[in-house]
């Protein structure tokens, strides 16, 4: 007579295994990477803000400024005591950070700085820069701008070394 064994057999285990990554695989494609949608988002969110300041500048003939700190940034208006808060303060989503270059140099951003580092005039001119959205070490969003026309949005390429 034979004895019943109780338990799986290697085949179940292992059809088990696979159903278990694929389901897995299906949930990480599905989310995607959020550090890239994120910057995505703000990037387009950032681009709009900064068209409104351009027609705000010249529609009201007032100075307007985006202070910017690494995970952060504000809207400032020139008063006559000084750069003040025009908005509040917007935190990045976790994991993004901002990096920014004035005339091709990079410039530190420093937590709750005084004064706005990219400014939009009421002559319709307004800072040269290069706004980056980064998940160091991983760049995902450029916002550049010559200082006279939109600022745009750019993706850089992806590098293939390995």
């Amino acid at each position: 007579m034979r004895k019943l064994s109780s338990g799986f057999t290697l085949i179940e285990v292992m059809v088990v295994i696979v159903l278990v990554g694929v389901l897995a695989s299906m949930v990480h494609i599905s989310l995607g990477d959020n550090n890239s949608r994120n910057a995505r988002l703000e990037a387009d969110v950032l681009l709009e803000v900064m068209y409104g300041l351009r027609e705000k500048a010249v529609l009201d003939g007032q100075e307007y400024g985006l202070r910017l700190e690494p995970d952060a940034y504000q809207v400032m208006r020139f008063e006559r005591v000084g750069w003040q808060p025009a908005d509040s303060r917007v935190q990045l989503p976790s994991g993004l950070v901002l990096a920014l270059a004035l005339e091709g140099r990079p410039q530190p951003l420093l937590p709750m700085a005084q004064v706005p580092q990219l400014l939009w005039l009421s002559s319709d001119e307004n800072s040269a820069f290069s706004l980056h959205l980064d998940s160091p070490p991983q760049r995902w969003r450029s916002i550049v701008s010559d200082g006279l026309g939109d600022a745009q949005v750019v993706v850089p390429e992806v590098s293939h070394e390995g």
